[in-house]
């Protein structure tokens, strides 16, 4: 009897330590953009205006009055924040010369959605309609 509750203890510790999948709030990766944060986004920041950056679910494109630039999304790694029921989203991606560049962003659910990049938190982007 002694050892069935030890081994029922020790099971609920394993699950309670996020061993088995989905059990954690550790970092999860995967090689698409999340659909949360698919879409078009810009910011009403005077130092950004005519940007947009638009998430789709194996690239990011950054248009601006310089032009427009596709990359190619290599893994996503996102972890749950504290703030808000925040997400932050660690995007990898290719650019057309083959180098790799780290994108980060906070996604903020609460009114409609909002993103701030972890690089500067001030700057609010919004999902275009």
């Amino acid at each position: 009897m002694k050892f069935l509750r030890i081994y029922h203890v020790f099971v609920i510790a394993v699950l309670c330590a996020g061993i088995l999948p989905g059990c954690s709030d550790r970092p999860t990766e995967s090689s698409t953009v999340p659909a949360e944060i698919i879409g078009v986004w810009t910011t009403q920041n005077q130092e950004s205006a005519g940007v947009s950056i638009e998430f789709k679910e194996r690239s990011v494109i950054i248009s601006s009055d310089l032009g427009v630039v596709e990359n190619s999304v290599t893994k996503v790694k996102s972890e749950k924040g504290a703030a808000g029921g925040s997400t932050l989203y660690s995007i990898s991606y290719s650019d057309k010369g083959g180098k790799t560049n780290l994108m980060e962003v906070v996604y903020f659910p609460e009114q409609e959605g909002t993103i701030r990049f972890k690089s500067d938190p001030s700057m609010a982007w919004k999902k275009s309609k």
